[in-house]
C-alpha cells in the first residue's frame, strides 16, 4: 500500500465517478490537497446529555407540569413508595436538576432545560478535549471528522511522507494565512443551537472555554473541478470521511479565494501543456495501444474509445470501461461503443461490489445497478435478468448473491 492509499482509502477514480454519475458535475480536473486544520486542546466547563431513567423523567415532569412540590405529593401521584422517590430526588439534587426552598421542591434551570429537551443534562466541571477547526476560515469541523478509524490528520513525518510520495495523485499543501482565531471558541459557546452542537461533536453547552494550545495539522482531500448541468463551473471536496462530497469542506473551499486562484493557475498551466492529452497518449503507449488516439471532449477532457477486443484478461480490465484513469491533476475516460461489452463490464463491476461475502440488501443492490447502468449508458436491468447474465458469464459469487436477493422477493 503506497502513501496515498494509506491516507485516502478509496481511489481518486471513485470520486470522479461519483461527481459525474451522482452529482451532475462533469469533471474537468482533479486536485489532491492537504487542507490546514487547527487541532485545539481546550479546557471548559461542559454540559453533556444522556437518556433519562424512567422514574427521573416522570418526577421532573411532575415538578414542571403537575404542580407537585414535595416527595409525598410525587409519591402519591405516581403511586410510588416515598423512600424510592426520596432516593431519586436526592440523586437529582446532587446532579443539579432539583433544588429545595422552604420544604418545596423545584427544578433548576438545568432541570427545566432537561425536561424541555427530554434529555438528562449533566454538568461536568473542567473537562479537557480536542476540537478541530479548518484553518482557512476557522470553521469547526463536523462530528464525522473525529472518527479515528477513517480520519487521520497529518503532521511531522507522516505529512512529509505524503508530500514526498511520487504516487498519483500528488498532494499539494495549502498554506496557512493566519494564526488560530480564538474568538472561534467563544462563538462555539454562544452561537450554536442543540442540533448544530451535536453535528459539530460538541457537548450541550460550553462555558469558561480556554485554549491550552493549538497545532496546525493537515487533512488530505480530493477536489473535483467541473461543469454543472447548466454549464456553470463548480467544485466538490471529498475528504477521508468517505467517497461522497464533504458538505462543510466544499463550502469552505468555495469561499477560499486564494486557494481557488492557485487551483485556477495550475489548471491553466496544465491546459497550456496539454497535460491531459499527454497523459492519455503515454498510457496508450504503455499499454501497446498507441495505434489509437485520445478524443477531446467538449468540456476539454479526453476520452479513449477502445474496441471490445482491447478489453479482457489479456488487455485492459473490463472493470475500467466507463471509468477514469488519473495521472497527476489530469485524467482521461475509457470507453467502448460495443454495448454487449459494456453489459459484460456491468457484470464485472457488480461482481466486485456485490460478490460473495458481502451482506447487501435488495435496495443496496438495485442502487448499485442503477448507478453502474447510467455510468455505462445501458438500460437499467432488473435483478432476475442480471442473475441469469451472471450465471452465463461465469460470475458464480455474483449469481449466488443475486439469487438470494431475488428469492427474498418471491411471492409466498
Amino acid at each position: 500500500m503506497n502513501a496515498v492509499q494509506r491516507v485516502m482509502r478509496f481511489p481518486p477514480e471513485r470520486v470522479l465517478e461519483d461527481a459525474a454519475v451522482e452529482r451532475g458535475l462533469a469533471p474537468t480536473r482533479l486536485h489532491a490537497l492537504l487542507l490546514p486544520v487547527w487541532r485545539v486542546e481546550i479546557r471548559a466547563t461542559i454540559t453533556e446529555g444522556e437518556d433519562f431513567k424512567l422514574i427521573d423523567r416522570h418526577l421532573e415532569r411532575g415538578l414542571a407540569y403537575g404542580g407537585l412540590a414535595t416527595v409525598a405529593e410525587l409519591a402519591r401521584f405516581f403511586a410510588l413508595e416515598e423512600p424510592l422517590v426520596a432516593q431519586a430526588v436526592r440523586f437529582l439534587t446532587r446532579t443539579g436538576h432539583i433544588e429545595e426552598h422552604a420544604g418545596r421542591l423545584a427544578l433548576t434551570p438545568l432541570g427545566v432545560r432537561s425536561v424541555q429537551d427530554d434529555r438528562r443534562y449533566v454538568i461536568t466541571r473542567e473537562d479537557r478535549r480536542e476540537l478541530y477547526f479548518e484553518a482557512l476560515s476557522c470553521t469547526p469541523l463536523s462530528r464525522a471528522h473525529y472518527d479515528e478509524r477513517k480520519v487521520t490528520p497529518l503532521a511531522g513525518a507522516d505529512l512529509q511522507q505524503v508530500l514526498n510520495s511520487r504516487d498519483f495523485p500528488r498532494f499539494t499543501m495549502v498554506s496557512v494565512m493566519t494564526g488560530f482565531d480564538r474568538g472561534a471558541l467563544s462563538r462555539l459557546a454562544t452561537q450554536t443551537g442543540p442540533e448544530e452542537r451535536d453535528r459539530l461533536n460538541l457537548p450541550v453547552a460550553l462555558d469558561q472555554v480556554e485554549s491550552l494550545g493549538e497545532e496546525c495539522v493537515f487533512l488530505p482531500v480530493y477536489v473535483v473541478h467541473g461543469l454543472r448541468e447548466d454549464g456553470r463551473p463548480g467544485l466538490l471536496v471529498y475528504s477521508q470521511v468517505g467517497a461522497e462530497p464533504d458538505r462543510d469542506l466544499t463550502a469552505v473551499l468555495q469561499r477560499a479565494e486564494h486557494v481557488l486562484a492557485a487551483i485556477g493557475a495550475e489548471e491553466r498551466e496544465a491546459e497550456h501543456r496539454e497535460a491531459g492529452l499527454r497523459a492519455a497518449e503515454k498510457w496508450l503507449e504503455q499499454k501497446g495501444l498507441d495505434d489509437h488516439r485520445p478524443r477531446r471532449r467538449p468540456d476539454g477532457t479526453y476520452s479513449i474509445d477502445l474496441p471490445a477486443s482491447a478489453y479482457g484478461p489479456d488487455g485492459v480490465p473490463l472493470t475500467r470501461v466507463g471509468s477514469y484513469t488519473v495521472r497527476g491533476t489530469s485524467f482521461f475516460h475509457l470507453w467502448c461503443r460495443d454495448e454487449t461489452l459494456r453489459k459484460y463490464a456491468l457484470l464485472a463491476r457488480l461482481d466486485l461490489r456485490l460478490g460473495a461475502g458481502r451482506r447487501v440488501t435488495r435496495a443496496d443492490a438495485e442502487a448499485h445497478v442503477d448507478r453502474l447502468a447510467r455510468q455505462l449508458d445501458l438500460p437499467v436491468p432488473d435483478l432476475r435478468r442480471l442473475h441469469k447474465g451472471a450465471e452465463t458469464a461465469g460470475h458464480g459469487s455474483l449469481a449466488a448473491q443475486l439469487a438470494r436477493l431475488t428469492q427474498d422477493q418471491e411471492p409466498v
